[in-house]
């Protein structure tokens, strides 16, 4: 009878002691994945951060090169090798802003794509504005003012597109 009792204790013993193994090695996979997320969304959000980051220089470089255009505009007859020299700077930094909007669009969210397609569009609108009027030469004051109420709609897609990219970081660095 003691054999018999014996045996049944030390197999109720093993058993639970493969049930605790169970647990353990549960409890493992459970954490091994739950960092695997937080690696993920640290790598997420790096991709999008460098994404935002490209996109505000490249367009920002553009939205430069057109108020330097403009302030040639302004100054009278502008010189032509200057102007050429912006007209070709806006054209590059159009391609270069399309390729970065892609990159926005593609990392996301929509929210952020939708608002960098504004602030991109305002932009591109400031550019082909200066552009054209560089291109015919055509000094006038009228451009100056023209030009600066559409970069306030501009600057406030800026704006939202900064504030879009903030919060789509954040949800990134919310450990939930």
């Amino acid at each position: 009878m003691t054999g018999f009792l014996t045996a049944r204790t030390e197999r109720r013993k093993a058993e639970a002691a493969d049930r605790q193994a169970e647990r353990q090695q549960a409890a493992a996979e459970r954490t091994q994945v739950r960092e695997l997320r937080v690696e993920h969304r640290r790598w997420r959000r790096d991709r999008r951060q460098a994404a935002y980051l490209a996109f505000t220089l490249t367009v920002g470089e553009a939205r430069q090169l057109a108020d330097d255009g403009l302030a040639l505009l302004a100054q009278g007859a502008p010189d032509r090798s200057r102007a050429e020299e912006l007209m070709s700077g806006l054209a590059v930094s159009a391609k270069e802003a399309k390729t970065a909007l892609a990159t926005v669009r593609l990392e996301g969210p929509s929210a952020v794509g939708e608002a960098a397609l504004a602030y991109h569009d305002g932009a591109r609108f400031d550019a082909t504005y200066v552009r054209t009027r560089l291109a015919d030469a055509e000094p006038a004051v009228s451009h100056v003012r023209e030009y600066t109420e559409h970069t306030r709609l501009t600057t406030d897609a800026e704006v939202r597109f900064l504030e879009e990219a903030e919060k789509a970081l954040a949800e990134l660095t919310d450990p939930s």
